[in-house]
């Protein structure tokens, strides 16, 4: 692998992490001047609130709250914030909690519990922020009534293993939690909110990213039942008896947009994976590289994504097609693994995996992609670095890559030999990018 090609895409990485940081999001989009607070293009007079709160969810969500922080500072009465483990700091007047992710566990219902008494105390002369990032709806977990954490962790985990998409588990989430799926939204009515938004989800559909918790929810009992019949799911009895009650009209859907609970919720996107491949491609020309993004809405099997990228190189070789050399190809979204095996590793890498399956022996070429919060699934990595020479580099230590793939343990694979891409937590969380170089 060449180094300079190595060295480039570590640059556009961190480029990319800096342009999405969460504190830089948040400033951009929210001023003060005296008492106004202007929030994009709208002004609020915050001197007319008897009370502040603050309630931030997701990877990003304790660098977000140090800039809200920063911009009320003694106009914020206070505050919850939950994050990932690893990823939480020290605030002012903003209470932190660390809880599980991607699986729920007791910390994060502990954490959901902390926001609903806070919100439960709001009232019509108060203000609430929401702060929504990448992760919260896993990190944010109220189990409806007769629904057990358990009962939620399994379902999870059954729809991660058959590869559902985000969106349907999310609609699957908003059903059996009470804080999701406009839950917040309720909970804190009538009180004025404010939510500020860093997608982590393609499109940026907001009744989807952290499972929507402020705005209205357009999934219902009957999605809930066709995601269930799609994937063959069992359901545990209590489960069973929800979507049974559920579709029986026994038990109250998610709230919809009818009625007053959104009238006073005001949102906000702050950052994406547009503003990510933005931030890379201005890099990568900075470098020298003639740049394509192809799209921010990136989805599908990782190793099908993988064939494709493998394709794009193999003509970029021969063809000097869509650029020519040097050329850096982008993409941002986020894939799906069928999980077959029970190896270690994450999209990112499986795709990486997939592309140096796909590319053997071609040169000049480096494969990187990478999540934008440090973490590709259960791993330290981000990613990894795949090229032509990657299953040469595999054979010296004596590791077979096609059957590390059918394990999914593609973080074994770069591991060994000395590939995988670590950042850290960075903080931040707006799904993958994905760096072609061609040099």
């Amino acid at each position: 692998m060449s180094d300079d090609l190595r060295s480039d895409a570590r640059d556009i990485v961190s480029n990319i992490i800096s342009g999405v940081d969460p504190f830089s999001c948040v400033l951009r989009a929210v001023s003060r001047e005296g008492d106004r607070l202007n929030v994009g293009a709208d002004s609020f007079d915050i001197s007319s609130y008897e009370n502040i709160y603050l309630v931030a969810f997701g990877k990003a969500s304790v660098a977000m709250s140090k800039a809200l922080e920063e911009i009320l500072g003694d106009d914020l009465s206070g505050g919850c914030a939950v994050t990932k483990y690893g990823f939480g700091g020290s605030l002012k007047k903003v209470n932190i909690m660390e809880a599980g992710h991607p699986i729920p566990d007791k910390n994060g219902v502990i954490a959901a519990e902390c926001i609903r008494d806070l919100l439960e105390k709001t009232g019509s002369k108060d203000l609430v922020f929401f702060l929504i990032s990448g992760g919260g709806s896993a990190l944010m977990t109220l189990p409806r009534k007769g629904i057990s954490l358990s009962d939620f962790i399994s379902l999870t985990n059954k729809l991660m293993r058959v590869g559902a998409t985000i969106d349907e588990i999310n609609t699957i989430r908003k059903h059996l939690s009470a804080v999701k799926g406009g839950g917040l939204a309720k909970m804190a009515y009538p009180s004025e909110s404010i939510s500020l938004i860093l997608s982590d989800v393609v499109g940026d559909p907001l009744d989807v990213i952290s499972s929507g918790p402020t705005v209205p929810d357009r999934s219902t009992f009957e999605d809930f039942q066709q995601i269930v019949e799609k994937y063959d799911l069992k359901l545990s009895p209590a489960v069973e008896g929800l979507v049974e009650d559920g579709l029986e009209g026994v038990v109250e859907d998610t709230p919809k947009s009818e009625g007053p609970v959104f009238e006073r919720c005001h949102h906000y996107l702050v950052g994406n994976n547009s503003l990510a491949l933005h931030e890379a491609e201005k890099r990568a020309k900075e470098l020298g590289y003639n740049t394509l993004v192809l799209t921010s809405s990136l989805v599908g099997e990782a190793s099908e994504i993988a064939r494709v990228f493998a394709a794009i190189a193999r003509e970029e070789r021969k063809e000097s097609r869509p650029l020519s050399p040097p050329a850096c190809i982008l993409a941002g979204g986020e894939t799906t693994v069928r999980i077959k095996g029970k190896g270690k590793g994450g999209r990112c890498q499986e795709m990486a995996l997939s592309f140096a399956l796909e590319t053997r022996g071609l040169e000049n070429i480096l494969f990187v992609p990478a999540a934008t919060d440090g973490n590709d699934g259960p791993t330290d990595a981000a990613g990894a670095f795949a090229d032509g020479y990657s299953l040469e580099k595999s054979k010296n230590v004596h590791i077979d890559a096609k059957a590390l793939l059918r394990q999914n343990n593609s973080y074994e694979f770069f591991r060994e030999i000395g590939d995988l891409l670590i950042t850290g937590p960075t903080g931040t969380n707006v799904m993958d990018v994905y760096i072609l170089l061609i040099g």
